[in-house]
């Protein structure tokens, strides 16, 4: 998973001095930040016109990754704890941005305050870029190229219900549809 972090306590970075982060900073982020499996860390710069220098962190979140299709009994209770850590670091206007992981947590987490989960598919995503920055910053990739974008997921819950997620990378989630769901079709559900 990639996460994008305001450094505003870091002020004396300079976009020409962007390099990785020393094991001794890691040890501190993870004090800082309660964040656990720092594979990497550097300081990118994702300004568009003037300068705006963020953490990148490429985190091992220690779960394998929902693939489209795949269905999954085990390991709920970990995407929803994740989903309990970027909201905490959401509210201390920590996070710049999410990547499709982020997302995927955010959004299980909002489906587990709607219903109990049990059996969880996710069964489409897409996601929308809104912001470019690769051509104007060069060496940046993955998140830190497209560093603002909206994902839209889908998931089949306990075989019964169907929740369309929509997630924009800087953490807002919301409830796009909620269906029923049964062998003869689908039925609309008021939440």
């Amino acid at each position: 998973m990639e996460i994008l972090l305001d450094i505003d306590s870091r002020e004396d970075i300079f976009c020409e001095e962007l390099n990785e982060v020393l094991d001794s900073d890691k040890k501190e982020l993870l004090k800082q930040f309660e964040i656990e499996g720092i594979r990497d860390a550097k300081y990118v710069n994702i300004g568009h016109g003037a300068d705006f220098i963020v953490l990148l962190l490429i985190i091992d979140i220690g779960l394998r990754a929902l693939k489209l299709g795949t269905e999954i009994n085990d390991g709920i209770d970990g995407w929803i704890g994740i989903a309990k850590k970027l909201g905490k670091l959401f509210k201390k206007n920590k996070i710049v941005s999410i990547d499709e992981d982020g997302a995927t947590s955010l959004a299980i987490g909002l489906i587990a305050q709607k219903i109990r989960i049990n059996k969880l598919q996710k069964i489409d995503e897409m996601t929308i870029n809104l912001m470019d920055v690769s051509g104007m910053i060069h060496g940046n990739y993955g998140l830190s190229a497209k560093p603002h974008n909206y994902y839209i997921q889908s998931y089949k819950v306990n075989n019964e219900d169907i929740f369309i997620i929509g997630i924009t990378s800087a953490g807002d989630v919301n409830l796009i549809k909620h269906f029923g769901y049964n062998p003869y079709g689908i039925y609309d559900i008021q939440n």
